[in-house]
């Protein structure tokens, strides 16, 4: 077997670990069949592949990019971070993003922590941050909401399961003590 050819088999194991882990961590994913993992030259991503017309069962997939193949610290960081989009996928509308600054932060602080553990390089996520300021201001937010309450995502997915669709008053129904500008922050569409 190539080294490419390892690191595609190994990216299979590593999604379903991640995602258990970010299970842990966040709470349980929503109901929905995932096909798989693929790779592209665009920027990795987790997207709905189709859906069931009959049944209205969706299939989702992970993208990642091309160069996950060959660069396997990479590829960890790319992987870690579209499964916790995994969680509670949602259809992405190209006119809207749906995705807010929560799940993406949620995102990033694990792909760091995942990524510094499996890797051992601990500058890696910070250089990735460094470049797209808008990752690096959810992973802030994120910071501050387990700051006031490290089991806070469980909390809010125990109101509504779907991140996307959490809203401001959830946050009080969850028992949060958050402050309204953190809360409107979090919840602003990516």
């Amino acid at each position: 077997m190539s080294p490419e050819e390892q690191n595609i088999e190994d990216y299979k194991n590593l999604q379903v670990a991640f995602l258990s882990e970010a299970e842990e961590m966040f709470g349980p994913k929503t109901a929905y069949n995932f096909i798989g993992i693929f790779y592209h030259n665009f920027p990795p991503r987790m997207i709905l592949h189709d859906t069931d017309f009959l049944t209205g069962e969706k299939f989702y997939k992970i993208e990642l990019c091309g160069k996950a193949i060959n660069d396997k610290k990479d590829g960890i960081f790319q992987l870690s971070h579209e499964v916790v989009h995994l969680l509670s996928p949602v259809e992405q509308n190209e006119d809207e993003d749906l995705v807010n600054y929560l799940e993406e932060g949620m995102a990033v602080y694990f792909s760091k922590l995942i990524t510094e553990r499996e890797t051992g390089d601990l500058e890696f996520c910070d250089t990735a941050m460094a470049k797209q300021p808008e990752y690096l201001k959810a992973y802030q937010l994120y910071l501050q909401l387990i700051d006031i309450d490290g089991e806070a995502v469980k909390k809010l997915r125990q109101i509504t399961p779907v991140i996307a669709n959490i809203k401001a008053e959830d946050f009080k129904d969850a028992g949060l003590d958050v402050k309204e500008e953190l809360i409107i922050a979090l919840l602003t569409k990516f």
